[in-house]
Protein backbone atom coordinates (compact mmCIF):
# COMPACT_ATOMS: atom_id res chain seq x y z
CA UNK A 1 0.00 0.00 0.00
CA UNK A 2 2.53 2.38 0.95
CA UNK A 3 4.46 1.54 -2.47
CA UNK A 4 1.15 2.18 -4.22
CA UNK A 5 1.07 5.86 -2.57
CA UNK A 6 4.97 6.89 -2.89
CA UNK A 7 4.29 5.81 -6.89
CA UNK A 8 1.14 8.07 -7.26
CA UNK A 9 2.99 10.97 -5.16
CA UNK A 10 6.05 10.69 -7.74
CA UNK A 11 3.47 10.50 -10.86
CA UNK A 12 1.80 13.42 -9.27
CA UNK A 13 5.14 15.71 -9.05
CA UNK A 14 5.99 14.32 -12.33
CA UNK A 15 2.65 16.06 -14.20
CA UNK A 16 3.64 19.52 -11.90
CA UNK A 17 7.28 19.60 -12.86
CA UNK A 18 6.65 19.32 -16.26
CA UNK A 19 3.27 21.53 -16.50
CA UNK A 20 4.78 24.50 -14.30
CA UNK A 21 8.60 24.01 -14.34
CA UNK A 22 9.81 22.97 -17.48
CA UNK A 23 9.04 25.42 -20.47
CA UNK A 24 8.27 24.08 -23.46
CA UNK A 25 7.06 20.69 -22.04
CA UNK A 26 3.42 21.63 -21.36
CA UNK A 27 0.48 21.53 -23.76
CA UNK A 28 1.58 24.36 -26.48
CA UNK A 29 -1.24 27.30 -27.69
CA UNK A 30 -0.64 29.33 -30.36
CA UNK A 31 -2.63 32.57 -29.81
CA UNK A 32 -1.87 33.40 -33.40
CA UNK A 33 -3.48 31.54 -36.33
CA UNK A 34 -0.66 29.94 -39.00
CA UNK A 35 -2.14 29.48 -42.79
CA UNK A 36 -0.13 27.89 -45.23
CA UNK A 37 -0.38 30.09 -48.53
CA UNK A 38 1.93 27.33 -50.08
CA UNK A 39 5.37 25.65 -50.12
CA UNK A 40 7.47 25.16 -53.23
CA UNK A 41 10.44 22.39 -52.70
CA UNK A 42 14.14 23.54 -53.93
CA UNK A 43 16.23 20.52 -53.01
CA UNK A 44 15.44 17.91 -50.88
CA UNK A 45 15.37 18.95 -47.48
CA UNK A 46 15.09 22.75 -48.83
CA UNK A 47 11.62 24.95 -49.40
CA UNK A 48 10.06 27.71 -49.60
CA UNK A 49 7.00 29.01 -47.76
CA UNK A 50 4.57 31.41 -48.07
CA UNK A 51 2.81 31.56 -44.92
CA UNK A 52 0.18 33.83 -43.03
CA UNK A 53 0.51 34.74 -39.50
CA UNK A 54 -1.75 37.19 -38.04
CA UNK A 55 -2.35 39.63 -40.91
CA UNK A 56 1.04 39.65 -42.46
CA UNK A 57 2.03 37.12 -45.41
CA UNK A 58 5.81 35.56 -45.13
CA UNK A 59 7.93 34.47 -46.94
CA UNK A 60 10.37 31.72 -45.51
CA UNK A 61 13.43 29.67 -45.87
CA UNK A 62 12.73 26.57 -44.55
CA UNK A 63 16.19 23.73 -44.86
CA UNK A 64 18.22 21.06 -42.40
CA UNK A 65 19.55 24.06 -40.90
CA UNK A 66 16.77 25.66 -39.87
CA UNK A 67 14.05 28.32 -41.28
CA UNK A 68 14.87 32.20 -42.06
CA UNK A 69 12.63 35.03 -43.02
CA UNK A 70 13.25 36.18 -46.62
CA UNK A 71 10.76 38.71 -47.23
CA UNK A 72 7.32 40.19 -46.25
CA UNK A 73 4.66 40.46 -48.70
CA UNK A 74 1.84 43.03 -48.81
CA UNK A 75 -1.77 41.78 -49.61
CA UNK A 76 -1.94 43.06 -52.97
CA UNK A 77 1.41 41.11 -53.80
CA UNK A 78 -0.52 37.80 -52.51
CA UNK A 79 -3.65 38.79 -54.51
CA UNK A 80 -1.42 39.59 -57.91
CA UNK A 81 0.37 35.94 -57.42
CA UNK A 82 -2.72 34.41 -56.58
CA UNK A 83 -3.99 32.31 -60.02
CA UNK A 84 -7.40 33.09 -61.57
CA UNK A 85 -10.11 30.74 -60.58
CA UNK A 86 -10.43 28.29 -63.25
CA UNK A 87 -13.96 28.55 -64.54
CA UNK A 88 -16.41 25.35 -64.12
CA UNK A 89 -16.76 23.97 -67.27
CA UNK A 90 -20.21 21.94 -68.08
CA UNK A 91 -19.65 18.17 -70.08
CA UNK A 92 -21.54 18.97 -72.81
CA UNK A 93 -24.91 20.28 -72.27
CA UNK A 94 -24.91 18.47 -68.36
CA UNK A 95 -24.02 20.09 -65.39
CA UNK A 96 -21.29 18.05 -63.92
CA UNK A 97 -23.84 16.30 -61.39
CA UNK A 98 -25.63 14.51 -64.46
CA UNK A 99 -23.09 13.91 -65.95
CA UNK A 100 -21.43 12.24 -63.25
CA UNK A 101 -24.39 10.39 -62.43
CA UNK A 102 -24.48 9.03 -65.84
CA UNK A 103 -21.15 7.92 -65.91
CA UNK A 104 -22.03 5.86 -62.98
CA UNK A 105 -24.65 4.19 -64.63
CA UNK A 106 -23.05 3.44 -67.25
CA UNK A 107 -20.11 1.86 -65.38
CA UNK A 108 -22.65 -0.07 -63.13
CA UNK A 109 -24.34 -1.24 -66.89
CA UNK A 110 -20.75 -2.80 -67.33
CA UNK A 111 -20.40 -4.78 -64.44
CA UNK A 112 -23.57 -5.99 -64.74
CA UNK A 113 -22.33 -7.21 -68.35
CA UNK A 114 -20.02 -8.81 -67.22
CA UNK A 115 -20.83 -10.44 -64.15
CA UNK A 116 -23.55 -12.23 -66.49
CA UNK A 117 -26.87 -10.52 -65.24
Amino acid sequence: MSLAAVLALMVGLLYLVKRFALPGTGAVRMPVQVDVLGRRTLQPKKSIVVVRVGGKVLVLGVSDHGMQTLTELTDDEVQSAMPAPVPVQAFGNLPFAAHLQERLRSMRRGHKAEAGV
